[in-house]
């Protein structure tokens, strides 16, 4: 008996270490942080829609993942928008629970606002989002965007950007303000709420 408790409180402590080191964990530090930025980044640029809702707070992605999970286009246009993102956390500061990352994207603000007035003169608001959860629509128009980042220009030069770290129960979590989701989308967010203000 002795000896099927003590192989199973090893089997216990193996799997409890494996599951520290699995991923980042809640504990602000420094290692964590960092740790956090390059899970929230790898899923920006994958569009792992799982891990940002775990790993990021933004409004604007919180939006457009809930559409995501129902149309694979919203999928596909993340990932366009976010694969070429490069990213260096530059400063950790554990007394203000804030991350400092230099970033570069894709100038994605030209693209972006050509895509948002057409879809305006085209389109009322009502339209618009009526056909949000048409295949077709969002096969056709957002298959147009996506080719058009295909062929958009780097960056030249990279960006700062400061994000708030919060804890939750199980891990950090980065929150995106506004000017830090517009840097990360390569302008795109900017140039759309200009269109739609």
């Amino acid at each position: 008996m002795k000896k099927i408790f003590s192989i199973f409180l090893s089997v216990m402590l193996i799997c409890l270490c494996f599951a520290g080191c699995s991923g980042p964990n809640a504990e602000m530090t420094e290692e964590n942080i960092t740790a956090t930025v390059d899970t929230a980044m790898t899923a920006l640029k994958d569009f792992d829609t799982e891990k940002l809702e775990k790993y990021v707070d933004s409004s604007t992605l919180s939006t457009i993942l809930g559409y995501a999970k129902d149309h694979q286009q919203f999928v596909d246009l993340g990932k366009a928008i976010f694969e070429n993102l490069t990213y260096e956390v530059t400063a950790v500061d554990l007394d203000n629970s804030t991350v400092t990352v230099s970033i570069s994207n894709k100038d994605l603000y030209q693209v972006a606002s050509d895509f948002a007035q057409n879809l305006k003169s085209n389109y009322s608001a009502i339209q618009l989002l009526s056909k949000l959860s048409n295949d077709s629509f969002l096969d056709r128009k957002l298959g147009v965007l996506v080719e058009s980042i295909d062929g958009a220009e780097m960056f030249p030069d990279s960006t700062e950007i400061t994000l708030t770290v919060e804890q939750s129960d199980k891990n950090l979590v980065l929150v995106f303000d506004e000017n830090a989701e517009n840097q990360v989308s390569g302008g795109a967010l900017s140039a759309i709420k200009e269109i739609y203000s």
